[in-house]
């Protein structure tokens, strides 16, 4: 079992938000408070969805071998044993004019997912756009955890809650509306999305998930950070992306975004 326990240290590294979903309590339910910055709020007109969707994500019964029993008790105890230090207030599943949902075309296969999903994410205008809008846009792409049983309404929010989960992309409240006030903008280019080997050494040990589009995928690129009146700031970025099937519609959504670096 070494090999599996090499894949579990690699994964609760990965995938921290996994680890403190259940406590993602009541106030994860209730819309965030935050102000607009910048210009008037799309929430407002966006379709706002506060129910459980009717759309269910494909579910497979994996062979229950040794190895299956083994990996599935070990993920829900690894993860009923943690905890979180914090509650987030998340805002419900919702589109906008900043963050409009992902083109039907590009949610059928995980790597037009994973880019498009990145490139709309990392490229913002801050001083147009808010916190809370991109927050309901991954509430929107949200993909269920399949591995372990937490409450439906809480599993709808599992990747908006990853991104609340430093370290990540998403700029603290104070910070988003920092850079609104000096007009900066984020632009990714050069993206390039693998299968992560994380993903690939789990499935070796004879492990298959719930989900049959569950994936872990390794996204790269460059981030270019654009203030006026100052130089560009181009930096490298990276991060994995747990890729599965989405919670309101067909095909792809993501799952939790971890292992976020720039440099």
């Amino acid at each position: 079992m070494g090999g599996w326990s090499s894949v579990r240290a690699k994964l609760l590294l990965t995938a921290p938000l996994l680890l403190v979903l259940i406590v993602v309590v009541l106030m994860a339910l209730r819309p965030s408070s935050e102000a607009p910055v910048g210009r008037m709020s799309q929430l407002g007109s966006a379709k706002v969805d506060t129910a459980l969707p009717s759309y269910r994500p494909l579910r497979v019964m994996p062979p229950q071998t040794a190895i299956q029993q083994t990996v599935d008790q070990r993920f829900a105890q690894e993860w009923r044993s943690e905890s979180a230090s914090t509650a987030a207030m998340l805002p419900e599943a919702a589109t906008s004019v900043s963050f409009p949902p992902i083109a039907a075309s590009d949610v059928q296969a995980p790597s037009t997912y994973a880019l498009a999903f990145t490139q709309e994410l990392l490229d913002i205008d801050f001083a147009t756009s808010t916190r809370e809008e991109l927050l309901a846009w991954a509430s929107y792409n949200n993909a269920p955890n399949s591995i372990v049983a937490i409450p439906a309404l809480i599993n709808l929010k599992v990747l908006p809650a990853s991104l609340t989960i430093r370290p990540t992309p998403l700029p603290p409240l104070t910070q988003w509306r920092g850079l609104a006030t000096a007009r900066t903008t984020w632009r990714v280019s050069g993206l390039v999305t693998s299968v992560s080997p994380i993903w690939t050494q789990l499935l070796a040990t004879g492990w298959l998930p719930v989900d049959p589009l569950m994936a872990m995928y390794d996204v790269s690129g460059t981030l270019t950070v654009t203030t006026p009146g100052e130089a560009p700031v181009v930096q490298s970025m990276f991060f994995v992306l747990t890729l599965g099937g989405a919670s309101r519609h067909a095909g792809y959504g993501a799952m939790a975004l971890n292992d976020w670096t720039v440099n």
